[in-house]
């Protein structure tokens, strides 16, 4: 209802605004479960509340840019990380506490969510620009436009490749049952085909560098 009030505000007093609405790969809920690339066409099937949440308003505007009520464009991001993302998101959660780990402030044990589940991960700031480019182009109003790239990757690689970072050899992982969710999608990876073509974007940086970066970051956080 947030999102709807701040919608029709707009829309009655700056009906000429670009809007862009950050939307999410979780409308589309298990769709991908056999190893398929996700596309803007493929049905909205929520599997958790934030993706229901989610799907309703991008849902919402699309009736909106359909019978031309709003110049509105429809981002859905995929999993992504960096600098600054916070450690309450999974990735950032393992840098968060080797960096903790590295400064002595830890003991050397991992509190981890499952590690079996597949993303295609991209960096933050390669999303970021994704949206800049959008919001500038004329070309993308009206449009559904996924913002993804990377490989698709089970989440232990990028703990592992955390660890390896750290070096440090006898950190130990241990589940946590507060960090795994009991309703997940199992797998994840997005075409995004129609970002490159509409405004010529592209991830520039790579999961390796991304992961660096992000120990990096916290470490600097800490101090």
């Amino acid at each position: 209802m947030g999102s709807i009030n701040l919608i029709t505000c707009i829309k009655d007093l700056q009906p000429s605004l670009k809007f862009i609405f950050c939307s999410t790969v979780e409308v589309y809920g298990n769709t991908g479960i056999d190893g398929q690339k996700l596309k803007e066409t493929d049905k909205l099937l929520p599997a958790n509340p934030y993706g229901a949440s989610k799907a309703a308003i991008d849902l919402y505007l699309q009736e909106r840019i359909n019978n031309k009520q709003m110049n509105v464009v429809i981002v859905r991001p995929f999993c992504f990380t960096g600098p600054r993302r916070g450690y309450n998101f999974s990735i950032s959660s393992d840098a968060y506490q080797i960096a903790k780990i590295i400064k002595n402030k830890q003991d050397k044990i991992l509190r981890i969510g499952n590690l079996d589940t597949v993303r295609a991960v991209t960096d933050v700031r390669d999303i970021a620009n994704a949206f800049f480019l959008i919001m500038k182009s004329d070309k993308t109003n009206g449009q559904i436009i996924n913002v993804c790239g990377g490989e698709p990757l089970k989440m232990r690689y990028y703990t592992e490749k955390l660890i390896e970072l750290s070096k440090i050899n006898d950190i130990k992982m241990e589940i946590d049952e507060k960090l795994w969710r009991p309703i997940d999608i199992y797998y994840q990876d997005g075409d995004n085909q129609l970002c490159k073509d509409l405004v010529d974007w592209k991830p520039k940086y790579n999961i390796d560098e991304t992961l660096k970066d992000l120990l990096d970051y916290w470490l600097n956080k800490i101090n």
